[in-house]
Parts: C-alpha cells; sequence; structure tokens
C-alpha cells in the first residue's frame, strides 16, 4: 500500500478582517460623523493598520465619505459603520491625499460606483505607488492589512470648489501641496465641521516630509479664519479651532530653530538641539516627537535654507 503524505495543516489567515476593526462613527454634528482611531503611532501588527482618521456626512441624497482607510478589509468595516447609521448609499469619496493609510480603503465602495476624487499631484502619485503602498502596509502589519486592489480617483480637484451634495454644502479645500502634494481638506460652513486630512495633526508629532512647511504655515492661517467649532484631523483626536492655532506655532517654531541653525552655520544634524529646546512645552502635545525631529529637520533645512540665501 502507497501512504501518501499528509499536508500540512492551513495555516490561518493572517489578514484582518472587517470585524476586527472596532468603528464606532461618533456624531460631531447633525449628519457628521468622525470615525477615530485609537492608534497614535504608524501602521503595525496591534493597530491592524488603522492609524488615521475617517470620516462621512450623511446627506438627503447619499453619502460623502472623507478618507477611506488603509486596506480593502478596513473600507468594509467603514462601510457597515456607515451601513449601522444609514441606509443611503455612498455616492461620493474624498481622498485627503495619496498617502495609501487614507485610501486604498476605496475598494470597497466600488459596488455603489461612487464619485471620487482628489488632488492631481495626489492622484498621479496613486497610481504609481498604489501596489507599493500596499506591500509596505503588509510588511508593517505582519499581514493584518492582507490584499488590497487599489481603486483610483476618477476626478481631480485643485481649485477650491463649492458643491451641493444632498442639500448640504460642500467645500474641497486644497491646500498647495502643505503636507503632501495635492492635500484636500474638507469644509462644512453650515455645520461648521473641517475634515482637515493630514493638514492637522493634533496629539500625534506631524509628518513634515512630504510637504512644505512654509506653505503649511500660509495654510493655517486659512484654516483658522474659517473659525471651525469641530476639527477632525488626519491624526489624532477631535478638537476644536484651537488645534490649528497649536499646530501653527509647532510648525513655525520648528522652522525658526532651523533658520537659527542655518544662520549659525550649523549642519542640519547639528540644529536639532536648537529646535528641541525651541518646542519646550510644545512637545508635550504631540507624543512621537522624537521620532520624528531628526528627519523633520533634515527635511526642512533645505527649504529655510533657501528663503534665507
Amino acid at each position: 500500500m502507497i501512504v501518501l503524505p499528509q499536508a500540512a495543516p492551513a495555516e490561518p489567515s493572517s489578514a484582518a478582517a472587517p470585524a476586527d476593526y472596532a468603528m464606532t462613527p461618533e456624531e460631531v454634528a447633525p449628519g457628521v460623523y468622525a470615525v477615530m482611531t485609537p492608534a497614535r503611532d504608524f501602521p503595525s501588527r496591534e493597530n491592524l493598520g488603522w492609524n488615521a482618521n475617517m470620516a462621512f456626512v450623511v446627506t438627503d441624497d447619499g453619502v460623502l465619505v472623507f478618507d477611506t482607510g488603509a486596506s480593502e478589509a478596513m473600507g468594509m468595516a467603514l462601510r457597515e459603520a456607515i451601513g449601522e447609521v444609514t441606509d443611503q448609499p455612498v455616492r461620493w469619496i474624498v481622498n485627503s491625499h495619496g498617502h495609501g493609510d487614507h485610501w486604498l480603503g476605496n475598494r470597497a465602495f466600488a459596488g455603489s460606483d461612487p464619485e471620487i476624487v482628489a488632488g492631481s499631484d495626489a492622484l498621479a502619485r496613486m497610481e504609481a505607488e498604489g501596489e507599493g503602498w500596499v506591500e509596505n502596509f503588509r510588511e508593517m502589519t505582519e499581514g493584518a492589512t492582507g490584499d488590497t486592489t487599489p481603486l483610483l480617483p476618477n476626478g481631480a480637484v485643485d481649485e477650491r470648489t463649492t458643491r451641493d451634495l444632498g442639500g448640504t454644502e460642500v467645500v474641497i479645500f486644497p491646500s498647495a501641496g502643505a503636507h503632501s502634494p495635492g492635500d484636500l481638506s474638507v469644509w462644512l460652513p453650515q455645520t461648521r465641521v473641517l475634515l482637515a486630512g493630514d493638514v492637522v495633526y493634533s496629539d500625534r508629532a506631524p509628518s513634515v516630509w512630504d510637504g512644505d512647511v512654509a506653505q503649511w504655515i500660509d495654510l493655517l492661517d486659512e484654516l483658522i479664519a474659517l473659525e471651525p467649532a469641530v476639527v477632525v484631523p488626519g491624526h489624532g483626536r477631535l478638537e476644536d479651532a484651537q488645534t490649528l492655532d497649536r499646530l501653527q506655532r509647532y510648525l513655525v517654531t520648528l522652522w525658526e530653530g532651523i533658520e537659527e541653525g542655518v544662520e549659525q552655520g550649523l549642519a542640519d544634524f547639528e540644529t536639532v538641539p536648537l529646535v528641541r529646546e525651541r518646542m519646550g512645552d510644545l512637545i508635550e502635545d504631540y507624543p512621537g516627537f522624537e521620532d520624528k525631529i531628526d528627519r523633520s529637520v533634515a527635511t526642512t533645512y533645505p527649504d529655510v535654507e533657501a528663503a534665507i540665501f
């Protein structure tokens, strides 16, 4: 008798299922819901890749979604969370920018054939880098984010645009590359809610190396002038308008610290202690500062140097 070798039992999938994401929509204004992650770090096995906030708006004629997460499974979890609030279809999606933790969940909404928009610069990078983001997150999370086929936006917004979506006034607000190329925020003037994306970090140190710090400082002047009642940041906790002032102080202090180093003839790495000293108590408001300060100084230093000389 020939005895065939037995196949080894299949290992359970390491990919997270939609039910593994505990998404609880929080109504921050009538019809406006924030879906906030408790994570304050980069995508990991512990947070299953969910480290960015999302939001949605229920209108009279469908749902507007702002950012969809870092994987198809995460997008499905968001879709199910929306379904607990309303049976309206998702008709519009705004992807705040090209970093994968904010848009790879688009695929979960393909069935409702939504209009999906991003900035042109973000869209170009999404097309070029989407598969790379999928692989990076899979490695960072030890497989938790699983496989995703990127679903790209089908429209671009590059100028401030006001639209009526199901009776809700929606202002799509480009940043001119403040945090990253093609950033978009959404302003809801009727409820005074700002869906900021990554141009606002509240209680997490901002990532500045893919953007333009000087432009970011100027953009915050515009956002402060809106006087929002609620700010949904890309990363961190829900805040009011004070978070914009605090973030602007952080960025101005970063810039001025580097400026001092440039004027003293210091190299970028020699400027880090100056920046750290200038930050003072601001550091307490931004966990993860020490993990980011070296890179933040190194990537902002050339812009400061160019502005001076």
